[in-house]
């Protein structure tokens, strides 16, 4: 190993590079939107969600709200307003996503997680989508509960089912009409997920299946081929790498929040748009001749500069270490600086504006924000939605009892029960978010939703905890949610055997506190936070 390869870099100095190739990026949009001025309009607009996997909206403890069907519709509305023909596409886990944690061997989600779906399909008709190819999980109720919603369905499944049980790959292909072309879109599922790659020999009749259609579609006269392909990330890599005339390939089925710059799988642009219908991927198609098309999107741009300028502050600072240090040979530190010197000219290039002719793509994605608008008639129809499965699960569950403790064991009494004994406690979570856990539920019309009732209650499906309905006392996330169940305590507090737990653990919070439902929570600062006076704290303590 030579004594260049050798020398470290400080962390401070990596940091550093990365800080400022970020903030060197910014340059490009003016170039962009310069270089965008000197187009006619885009020929076709492309929109298109993955892996939206049942989501109606987004889960209201999160600190940035991200996504909500209502909001996808106006930002549709918005990109349509520009009169620019639109062609919006939907790929991957669609309609069903994980099982509700409420969801129990006495609450059968299958009414509530139907409906969401039905009501999906529903803004997806008003929205006017093209096509879609679905998922595994799309099959979570079963082939006849999909077909039942592809019946109700105004757009095209691509492919509607799994072609067989021993080889579920299904290729499908639609023409679709955007202003004066002809856009073919090619639907590709495994139905396999992350975990279901591909092996070599259905890999070959899958690409041939897909060819097959493809080739269909450029007879039929499609001027831009675009690949909706649901499957894992290296099933959909070596797919699109060995197809011929695909323009596009929209990658879903990964059930993966980051939404990626495009990059190349073969001779296709390879794009996601993340998942959960977070954003919008947003795809500018400027038609100018048969050329392969060029990218010129400032997303690229920026991120291939972000890179390059990351690259160039870690090799300028190694060259700068080298140069102070005797032992290096200084005909490698030259050969370096010569590389240092092409990373510069790169990034030079990179920033610099592309020809303003020939065929061309503008790629973006769109995050949907809390800031975005919302569309109020698909608002009132998530409203609708929520308030008939939470009349259904009310009576549904209404015999849905708690088992009883064993003999001997503690169950739950409430936090009312901790009030004569723990009053400053007892004070400090009424006005605590837990203390009103369950009443953000009642305002929204969720408190009988199996996706948001178990972290808004106490105790939930434990012995002597509450259920979906009965859940008298135990509404709000009360004392016993962190401490534990607490009618021995009650009974006998003296009694060492009936002690709760003073000090819950990061297990106990990370129960309901997860990455999906609870972004930014980290146990140390939470605890921290939660340490006041007459709870955690002594009443006197000033500090």
């Amino acid at each position: 190993m030579s004594s260049i390869s050798r020398l470290v870099v400080p962390r401070l100095v990596l940091g550093l590079a990365l800080v400022l190739a970020v903030l060197g990026s910014c340059g490009g949009r003016d170039q962009t939107s310069a270089q965008m001025a000197k187009r006619a309009q885009p020929a076709v607009r492309l929109v298109a969600l993955t892996d939206v996997s049942g989501y109606l909206e987004p889960c209201g403890c999160q600190s940035k709200l991200l996504g909500g069907i209502d909001r996808a519709s106006a930002k549709l509305q918005a990109l349509r307003a520009e009169r620019i023909p639109v062609v919006f596409v939907a790929a991957g886990d669609l309609l069903f996503g994980d099982k509700p944690e409420g969801a129990t061997a006495d609450t059968d989600a299958t009414a509530q997680e139907t409906w969401k779906a039905e009501t999906l399909v529903e803004v997806f008709n008003r929205l006017g989508l093209a096509a879609a190819t679905p998922g595994k999980r799309d099959l979570s109720f079963g082939a006849s509960t999909l077909s039942r919603l592809q019946e109700r369905s105004q757009f095209s499944w691509l492919p509607a089912k799994p072609a067989s049980n021993e080889a579920p790959e299904g290729v499908a292909g639609k023409l679709v009409k955007a202003g004066e072309h002809s856009i073919g879109v090619l639907g590709v599922s495994t139905f396999g997920g992350p975990d279901g790659e591909v092996g070599s020999e259905r890999m070959t009749k899958l690409q041939a299946a897909a060819q097959v259609e493809l080739d269909k579609l450029r007879a039929g006269g499609a001027r831009v081929v675009v690949g909706l392909i649901s499957s894992d990330q290296r099933t959909g890599r070596r797919l699109t790498s060995g197809l011929r005339g695909l323009d596009f390939a929209i990658q879903a089925g990964l059930d993966d929040g980051s939404a990626p710059a495009p990059s190349r799988s073969g001779g296709s642009t390879l794009l996601r748009a993340g998942r959960q219908g977070q954003g919008l991927l947003v795809l500018d198609v400027y038609l100018d001749g048969a050329a392969p098309f060029a990218d010129i999107s400032e997303w690229t741009r920026a991120e291939h500069k972000a890179a390059l300028g990351a690259r160039i502050a870690d090799l300028s600072a190694r060259i700068a270490a080298w140069e102070r240090d005797p032992s290096v040979d200084r005909a490698n530190v030259a050969e370096q600086r010569e590389k240092l010197k092409a990373l510069r000219e790169e990034l030079a290039r990179a920033g610099a504006e592309r020809g303003a002719t020939g065929n061309a793509f503008d790629a973006r994605y769109a995050p949907l924000t809390a800031k975005e608008a919302r569309d109020p008639q698909v608002k009132d129809i998530l409203a609708a939605h929520d308030a008939r499965v939470n009349e259904h699960n009310r009576v549904a569950f209404a015999a849905v009892r708690p088992k009883q403790p064993p003999p001997g064991a503690a169950g739950y009494v409430g936090s009312e029960r901790c009030q004569s004994c723990h009053a400053p406690a007892y004070a400090w979570w009424t006005q605590h978010a837990h203390g009103r856990a369950y009443t953000t539920l009642e305002q929204l019309h969720k408190q009988f939703n199996l996706s948001c009732v178990s972290c808004h209650v106490t105790g939930y499906n434990r012995p002597g905890g509450a259920t979906v309905v009965n859940n008298q006392g135990l509404t709000h996330v009360g004392c016993e949610s962190c401490h534990g169940p607490g009618s021995l305590h009650a009974a006998q507090p003296a009694l060492a055997s009936a002690r709760l737990t003073s000090a819950p653990g990061e297990a106990v919070c990370k129960q309901c506190h997860t990455p999906e439902h609870s972004d930014l929570f980290e146990f140390q600062s939470y605890v921290a936070r939660i340490r006041v006076k007459g709870h955690g704290l002594p009443v006197a303590a000033t500090n």
